[in-house]
């Protein structure tokens, strides 16, 4: 499994339909167990947003990635 920079699982990394990347991401949180899913910052009509935009198989993705964090495979 790949990992970040500080030793972190990296369940999924991906580009959405937009080309941004998107990640699944083991957190750092002590005590307890969480994951960050990371879609690229935007800016639409002016406003800052945080989203991805995700094909049915983008999403499975995800999916398969949220699975693996939660069977505690890494």
């Amino acid at each position: 499994m790949k990992r970040n920079e500080r030793g972190f699982a990296m369940y999924a990394e991906f580009k959405d339909v937009d080309g941004e990347t998107v990640k699944v991401q083991r957190s750092s949180s002590i005590g307890r167990r969480l994951v960050y899913i990371f879609p690229a910052a935007k800016i639409h009509l002016g406003e800052a947003i945080s989203g991805a935009h995700l094909t049915v198989p983008m999403a499975r993705r995800v999916i398969k990635a949220l699975e693996k964090f939660v069977s505690g495979a890494e």
